[in-house]
């Protein structure tokens, strides 16, 4: 009878070691951070259709174009950029190449990332003659992805001779 009763003990040892189950960690999971759609420094290169509106006095005429730029904010809300474009409003067509300092806001509302900024800056324009502008606008950026984004802007030119003009562009924006 003793034999049966310590095999009866012995098997309710093990058996009570079998439902135990895991140890419980007391540790908390924590969410992995998501990684913002505008960084703090961030290389961008951008690829953009224009359309430009030249005023009557202007030695110019009104036409479409389109360009490249490069930009780098140094911080999440400042950078600097420089764009190259033509656009068909001479015989030869008119080339610009500017820079320009930027000031962007941007505002991440869930998988919405949307960037409202605005620039200024100068640069040269040719058409067989150079000369040297000014330029102030504003633009609006909405990514797709933390890579890709689509872009707007409008910009005011003041250039020499009453070569001012007002230009519209529509892009897409690569980050990187």
């Amino acid at each position: 009878m003793k034999t049966i009763a310590l095999s009866l003990i012995a098997s309710a040892a093990v058996t009570g070691s079998v439902f135990a189950g895991q140890q419980v960690s007391h540790k908390e999971f924590k969410q992995p951070v998501a990684e913002p759609c505008f960084k703090d420094t961030e290389l961008q290169v951008d690829i953009f259709g224009t359309w430009t509106y030249t005023p009557e006095a202007s030695r110019y005429e009104d036409g479409f174009g389109g360009g490249v730029g490069v930009n780098y904010f140094v911080q999440r809300y400042f950078g600097v950029g420089v764009d190259g474009q033509v656009y068909d409003g001479g015989a030869n067509g008119v080339w610009d190449v500017t820079g320009r300092l930027i000031a962007r806001y941007p505002v991440e509302l869930g998988t919405y990332c949307l960037a409202p900024y605005a620039f200024g800056g100068g640069g040269i324009q040719a058409d067989g003659t150079t000369s040297g502008t000014w330029h102030a606008g504003a633009g609006l950026e909405w990514r797709a992805t933390q890579k890709v984004g689509v872009f707007g802007e409008s910009r005011y030119t003041w250039g020499a001779q009453n070569d001012d003009a007002y230009q519209a562009r529509l892009g897409v924006r690569f980050a990187f």
